[in-house]
Formats: C-alpha cells, structure tokens, sequence
C-alpha cells in the first residue's frame, strides 16, 4: 500500500507542475487553452492527493496528521479546494496562480522530511487531534494562498477582484486560526492540564494570530492595495515560522508536530 501511496503523490506532484506550466503559460503568453485547463489539472491535483490521503489513513490505522510530513499533505489537500472555491467566486487568473505555484513546492519540501510511521504519542490520543489539525492546516493554507497572491498583485496593476480576493483569503484563514487555537487549548488542558502553557509553538502561533488581526485592523484604517500585500507576505513569514522554524530550532511540548 506504501507503493500506491508514493504513486498517487508523485501524480498529485506531476498534475502540480502541469498545472504551474499552465498558470505560467496564461501569465507570460496570454494563452487561453491553458487557463481552461488550469482549473482541471488542480483538480485533478487534489483528487491524486486525496486517494493518497485516504490510503495513508488506512495503512496506518489513524488520521494522517502527527508528524510534519502528514500535516503538510494536509495542509496541501485544503489549498486546492480553496483555490478553486474562490476562482469560482472570483474568475480571475490570481485565484488559481497561488495553488499551481505553491502545490509543487509544497510537495517537494515534503518529500525532504521524514515519512516514517511511528505509533501515536499518548498526547495525541485524543477526539480533539482532528479538529485542532485540521483547523491549523486550513489556516495556513489560506494564508499561503494569500501571501502568494499578494505578493503576484505586487507585480502588476490591482483591481477591486484582487483586494476582495486577499481580503476573503485572510478573514477565512484567521477564522481557522481562531479556531485552532482555541480546540488546542481545550486539547491542552485535558491532556497536560492547563489551557495555556507558554510552549514555544503556543507563543509563536499566538504572535501569528496578532499579527493577522493587526493586518485586518491596519485593512479598516486604510491599509489598501500594495500596503496590504506587504502585511500579509510579513505575516506569512511568523507561519513559516511557527510551523518550521519552532520545530527545528525550538523545543517543546509541540516538538513531534
């Protein structure tokens, strides 16, 4: 079943890179085929991945979600739909440039870490690993998406489909965020028996947290087009961080994410 798993990845990854060609081929030539096949091969994209997703689970007897490597994959499965919810609600190009670029290079850092199945760890024996995993994953895609696509509109003229599309981006992603944050620390508390404990990725997910809500505020006062483009590339860097940089750098009780 590895096998199967491995195959439909790699699918997903080829569909991934045909669908980056596409968005680059609308981008640079102006060409109208494959900007009506862009929106099937990241579908197609995610279908791969979901299979993918939903053999992993069956091998390992769990939802795939306690280690980076299976938390990426679903962070990934979420970018797609997204993308393609809000090419649907706004059919412009730049609703979909942000999944064909970030699809490929999402997969590619996840073939560097490790994908060894391990038993879970008594902490994450629990009803609330789903909802907080999920919730983190559909936060950090959506901010993905935004930061990508903000930092496109950087590069050419904005248009009134463009703010709406960064602004709905951010608010779902920060709903998701909230969210998260709050199942953790429900999580935490039935597990470690406080509700917020100052580990290093507690802390650095709630600087994210404020730093997204500074950037909605900062959008009310004024803080339009490039301005907020720039906020939101800033605030995507303290993602990175949180979900990379603690990892790596710091420990904690989050260090088996």
């Amino acid at each position: 079943m590895a096998e199967k798993v491995n195959l439909l990845i790699n699918l997903s990854f080829a569909l991934s890179l045909a669908a980056l060609g596409a968005a680059a081929a609308v981008y640079l030539f102006r060409e109208r085929m494959p900007r009506r096949l862009l929106p099937g091969l990241l579908g197609a994209a995610w279908l791969a991945l979901s299979a993918a997703l939903a053999l992993l689970w069956a091998r390992l007897g769990r939802p795939p979600l306690s280690n980076q490597y299976e938390s990426l994959l679903t962070m990934l499965w979420f970018l797609f739909p997204l993308s393609l919810y809000y090419y649907r609600r706004f059919p412009v190009p730049e609703a979909l440039w942000p999944a064909a670029f970030a699809s490929p290079v999402i997969l590619g850092v996840a073939s560097l870490l490790d994908r060894t199945a391990r038993p879970l760890m008594p902490a994450l024996r629990s009803d609330w690993l789903i909802l907080h995993v999920l919730a983190s994953m559909a936060a950090y895609a959506a901010f993905a998406l935004a930061a990508v696509a903000g930092a496109a509109a950087l590069a050419r003229r904005r248009s009134a489909e463009d703010e709406e599309l960064l602004l709905r981006l951010t608010k779902a992603g920060f709903a998701a965020l909230t969210l998260g944050i709050a199942s953790g620390s429900v999580w935490a508390n039935s597990a470690w028996g406080a509700w917020w404990s100052w580990d290093p990725k507690e802390t650095w997910s709630l600087l994210t947290w404020l730093a997204y809500a500074a950037a909605l505020h900062l959008r009310r006062q004024g803080w339009r087009a490039h301005k907020f483009a720039i906020m939101l590339m800033a605030c995507f860097a303290l993602v990175l961080f949180t979900y990379f940089g603690v990892n790596f750098l710091l420990s904690g009780m989050h260090s088996y994410a």
